[in-house]
């Protein structure tokens, strides 16, 4: 009886760790996803990166195990732990992602947001990038004003030298795959959503003329 008793202990015990490790790892996802994410979209970190991102999974890890340490059985409250955890997660993976030269990421982003709402204020100035690569207005401004960059010939993104980059754009379908991280979803929203979106308006609008 007591071998039989062992052998159940020990069965409950390497089940409980394989559904710790299970958990540890499903909590950890969103981070990584993030993260690879991040580097995507927001490239330019300099050496912060190498830093940044070793210390962003160990300071999350120390986050999930202390979740997973706190144990209830109450079903709800297993959630919310659980969603709790994984908003922390997120939190300190976007506030530790460092940036080299340009605004935190939140920044960006609230900039790209603002810079799309008001296209209608873009004007041909904005094309003008002043050396600020990050400037989402360029981005507004260069789908604005796409079919009239290419009169000259070839095109220098960001009117920059092909040094990091190989920006020179000969045609107009070339522009959404060589500007450089989350300009690419700027472009990708203006051209599929927005853009549509104000077509079939317009489509309407002729319908109901007639």
């Amino acid at each position: 009886m007591m071998a039989k008793d062992k052998n159940l202990h020990s069965k409950v015990l390497v089940k409980d760790i394989w559904s710790y490790i299970f958990s540890f790892i499903l909590l950890l996802l969103p981070t990584i996803l993030l993260l690879v994410s991040l580097v995507y979209l927001f490239p330019y970190t300099g050496l912060g990166r190498i830093v940044s991102i070793p210390s962003t999974i160990i300071i999350n890890s120390l986050v999930i195990v202390l979740c997973l340490f706190i144990s209830n059985k109450v079903l709800w409250i297993k959630i919310s732990k659980t969603l709790i955890t994984i908003l922390i997660t997120i939190w300190i993976t976007i506030a530790g992602y460092p940036q080299e030269f340009n605004p935190p990421v939140l920044a960006q982003i609230k900039n790209a947001i603002n810079a799309v709402q008001a296209i209608d204020s873009i004007t041909k100035k904005d094309l003008n990038v002043n050396g600020n690569v990050s400037n989402s207005r360029y981005v507004v401004a260069l789908y604005k004003y796409r079919d009239e960059i290419l009169d000259d010939g070839t095109y220098q993104l960001y009117q920059q030298d092909n040094v990091y980059f190989y920006n020179s754009i000969n045609n107009l379908n070339e522009i959404g795959s060589k500007l450089i991280g989350y300009h690419k979803v700027m472009w990708w929203y203006l051209d599929c959503i927005r853009d549509g979106s104000s077509s079939s308006i317009k489509v309407e609008k002729r319908k109901s003329n007639k």
